[in-house]
Parts: C-alpha cells; structure tokens; sequence
C-alpha cells in the first residue's frame, strides 16, 4: 500500500511543534482513499530547528506516533476502507440518473 501524505497546518508553541493538520491518501492496485485530521503529539519535542521543518518530517513524526495497540490507527483505518472498497462493487445511487453502461 502506498501513501503520500500532505501536510495542511502547523501547530506550534514557542517554536515547538505541537500538531498538525494532515491529509492522506492511501493507493492499492487502482484502489484508493482519502483521510484528513487533525494530530497532536503527545509530548512535543524539537530535534532540529523550527525554520529547517520539512512536510515529510511532520508526517513521518505523525506515522510513527498514531499508534493504538500496536497499529498505526490512520492507516489501519485506511487499510480498512480500502479492503471493503474491493469487496463491494459501486452501484448508481436511486437518486441520480439511471445509465446503461456496459461491463
């Protein structure tokens, strides 16, 4: 599974890191979705300074922090959503307009 992660919005407090606002979209084979949220760490800390922050850094901070027993709990709801994705064949909503398509 592949993710590419983008950071939204920084949280911060006297130049420390506090949370941020991420948005992730996790891609197998043609399958993929899309999460957004809000993390913040548990005890903020700051190994290099503020200014030389990247996007990648915050994000590999979150993926290596969302842990709840043992998962990584964004991903394993990712995971999840992906996997009933490939169950479940979409069909048109009653609602719209009906289209005869071919399989």
């Amino acid at each position: 599974m592949d993710y590419k992660w983008k950071i939204l919005d920084v949280f911060a407090k006297d130049d420390l890191i506090t949370g941020a606002k991420y948005h992730v979209i996790a891609t197998e084979d043609d399958v993929s979705v899309e999460s957004e949220g809000n993390f913040y760490f548990e005890e903020p800390t700051i190994k290099v300074p503020f200014l030389d922050v990247t996007e990648q850094m915050i994000a590999d901070w979150i993926d290596k922090e969302a842990i709840f027993d043992g998962q990584n709990h964004i991903k394993l709801g990712l995971e999840k959503q992906i996997t009933a994705l490939k169950a479940h064949k979409p069909v048109v909503a009653p609602w719209l307009a009906q289209t005869f398509t071919v399989e």
